[in-house]
């Protein structure tokens, strides 16, 4: 599920990015570096 959130979060990044939207990339870095460190913790303690 959580590979899912990140992949969509990327995605999503990488839109931010290519249009320039200041707001649209800061919130998708937040969102992914959380979700990422969820997804590594949720991997290595199963």
């Amino acid at each position: 599920m959580y590979l899912i959130l990140v992949s969509g979060v990327l995605m999503w990044l990488l839109y931010g990015l290519m249009l320039g939207a200041l707001p649209v990339i800061i919130a998708n870095i937040v969102t992914l570096i959380l979700a990422s460190f969820i997804l590594v913790m949720k991997l290595l303690y199963k």
